[in-house]
């Protein structure tokens, strides 16, 4: 049989058929195979599997050939033997399951050798049994290698877009459910409210203290100075609560204006620019509901920003103001900036951090407060404020005071 075709793939058996039928001398004795073929196509159940002997001699040649595509085309001649449940299809099956990913249940791989071949076994026999069952052989469909690779592809098509749908699905939950709920904490967030709770305990470990030392120089007493350096804190938190809340007003009005005074930049046809600018108000009154928390997620995405210039106008004003009579030495000035910086950063949390300052003649709250230097039930002095997660909400970290 003289199948000269190495350069040329066949697609599929059909087009294996064909091809010796019309194109090549046809050997004594498999002049029948384009009959079975369209037999075999048709369903018809054969009285063995002999009846395809000439169409399964014209496969095998072309395997032995080489022929491009000869592979896929045997496969499609066992699927069909196996769709008619031919008498000793169990040799197809074999030949198709080395072609076909395989749906039968794999035997369990164990150390004990007889074990393995009994579930083999078994394993076969449930998957002849469901090969051989009435409904799985009306359901079947033939299909090519190439139709099969294509569904394939679009089964791992269909697996990434679900895959990437539950991941914007989970991360809206996700959203969902920490929107304005302290008590799920985005572990990514760095300034997250465990963390900056942390970072306020250092500031009074660290800048307090140097803050505290350069104050006993001036000289100043030690009530005084301890007044001193928790009104800084005190006014830098108040400053910064007034200052988040006009400055998201401005966001939400500006983003607001941007989006309905609309500006566009155009070129004439003289080459000289121009700008049209146009202002609607949205017919959809719906169109920014929402909008406060998704101005509050960027302000608190980029609220770091905002530190310099915030640091630049309280002591511009608010220390000029209250303590103009205290130089503002580089230790004191670093800790009035990590004041305002951690005090910014906690008021703009979902929902804003609380700092908790007692009055003098309260009964100390030891949930809240540590005594510092002596043991008493009132309270003299507030030395540093208990931070809690929001208003009324549990401690992060617990502050000091100077009991009567």
């Amino acid at each position: 049989m003289n199948l000269s075709y190495p350069n040329e793939r066949i697609r599929g058996l059909q087009d294996l058929v064909e091809r010796v039928s019309k194109e090549l001398p046809l050997p004594e004795g498999i002049g029948n195979a384009k009959t079975q073929y369209q037999r075999l196509q048709g369903n018809k159940v054969p009285i063995s599997k002999d009846d395809y002997s000439d169409l399964e001699m014209v496969v095998l040649k072309a395997e032995e050939c080489g022929i491009p595509g000869s592979k896929e085309a045997r496969t499609e001649f066992d699927l069909l033997l196996q769709r008619t449940n031919v008498p000793g299809q169990r040799q197809a099956q074999k030949n198709f399951s080395k072609t076909l990913p395989a749906t039968s249940v794999s035997s369990t791989q164990n150390q004990a050798g007889h074990h393995n071949t009994t579930d083999a076994r078994l394993g076969d026999r449930n998957f002849m049994n469901r090969t051989h069952s009435p409904d799985r052989e009306n359901n079947m469909k033939s299909v090519s290698v190439l139709e099969y690779n294509r569904l394939v592809e679009s089964e791992k098509s269909y697996k990434a877009q679900v895959q990437e749908l539950t991941t914007r699905l989970s991360s809206f939950a996700s959203k969902q459910l920490t929107t304005n709920n302290p008590n799920i904490a985005d572990l990514s967030d760095r300034n997250r409210p465990t963390k900056l709770g942390e970072k306020f305990e250092q500031l009074y470990d660290n800048e307090w203290s140097e803050a505290f030392e350069y104050l006993k120089g001036i000289p100043m007493d030690e009530d005084q100075i301890l007044k001193t350096l928790v009104d800084i804190s005190q006014k830098a938190y108040e400053f910064c609560q007034d200052f988040a809340e006009q400055e998201l007003t401005r966001l939400e009005s500006h983003f607001i204006d941007v989006m309905t005074h609309i500006k566009w930049t155009c070129e004439e046809s003289s080459g000289k620019k121009i700008d049209l600018l146009v202002h609607r108000n949205p017919e959809d009154k719906s169109a920014f509901v929402g909008l406060n928390r998704h101005m509050a997620d960027a302000r608190k995405a980029c609220a770091i920003a905002s530190v310099p210039a915030l640091c630049e106008m309280f002591k511009g004003h608010v220390y000029r103001e209250h303590f103009d009579k205290i130089t503002l030495e580089p230790r004191l000035e670093k800790y009035v900036d990590r004041c305002l910086e951690y005090s910014f950063l906690m008021v703009v949390q979902d929902p804003p951090m609380y700092l908790e300052y007692p009055e003098s003649g309260q009964k100390i709250n030891t949930s809240l407060f540590k005594p510092f230097r002596q043991k008493g039930s009132v309270v003299q002095m507030c030395v540093w404020p208990c931070v809690c997660l929001h208003k009324d909400g549990p401690v992060v970290c617990k502050g000091y005071v100077l009991p009567k």
